[in-house]
């Protein structure tokens, strides 16, 4: 009976002390997973802060983000914002929309210098480039992060950014690095003209740890395509003559 007893003791401690070493590596596995988590610095705020901190819904692509889905354009990188969407009013009128808000702008051929403003702002540092009826496509070369704020922003960035606000943050010289990078691209459309992009930087220290330069060069050509639709029409042998409308005058000349 004692010895059944003992068995009995000896199976519970041992299953505690099995339950212990079991729990050990759970603990460590969740600090690992708590080292993992990057840092990123943003100046939403005017300040620079850990995005963790700061108290507005906001994303933040980063240069290796950008690089590593080789985002260019507006139209590259609006796909992997939920929220954002844009609206294409024409050549160089793209509008940006944020959580469905719309300034109700339509597409206009004027000078820019009148219109209804967008309420999403567009920033390349601290340079506003929101135009009238349109958002400025700011090409991402030698970009450090893309920053994009969701809500009313007005305070810190004043009218036109009722919906949101969108940063470009380039990279600062280097005071104490002597550096150049060249980055270039080819492609094909099918059906139509090549596309290629060639980007380069060079970063020079002027004065030690007080001034420096940093250029940034870059060419992108974007081929498109069209369906030829006129060209490609062929007269049946039943035409007798030609047939179009004069929408200038508004008058309809023909010829047999």
């Amino acid at each position: 009976m004692n010895s059944k007893v003992s068995y009995a003791v000896a199976a519970i401690l041992g299953g505690a002390s099995f339950g212990a070493r079991a729990a050990e590596p759970a603990t460590g596995s969740t600090e690992a997973g708590t080292e993992e988590l990057a840092t990123i610095t943003v100046t939403a705020q005017r300040r620079a802060q850990n995005i963790q901190d700061v108290p507005i819904s906001m994303q933040a692509l980063t240069a290796q983000t950008l690089q590593q889905l080789n985002v260019s354009t507006l139209d590259d990188y609006i796909k992997y914002l939920p929220n954002v969407t844009t609206a294409n009013n024409g050549p160089g009128q793209n509008e940006v929309f944020m959580r469905g808000l719309s300034a109700g702008s339509q597409a206009s051929q004027g000078s820019g210098s009148t219109g209804v403003w967008p309420n999403v702002a567009i920033y390349l540092d601290n340079q506003s480039g929101q135009l009238p009826n349109r958002n400025l496509d700011i090409y991402a070369a030698d970009l450090n992060r893309i920053e994009v704020l969701e809500g009313p922003q007005g305070t810190l960035f004043g009218a036109g950014a009722e919906a949101g606000v969108i940063r470009y943050i380039t990279n600062e010289p280097k005071l104490d690095v002597t550096e150049a990078n060249l980055k270039a691209g080819y492609g094909v459309t099918a059906h139509g003209d090549p596309n290629s992009d060639v980007t380069a930087v060079v970063n020079l220290p002027l004065i030690a740890n007080t001034m420096a330069v940093r250029a940034v060069l870059y060419n992108d050509t974007r081929g498109g395509y069209i369906d030829n639709v006129p060209a490609t029409f062929t007269r049946k042998n039943t035409d007798i003559g030609i047939r179009y409308a004069n929408y200038a005058t508004g008058c309809a000349i023909g010829s047999a």
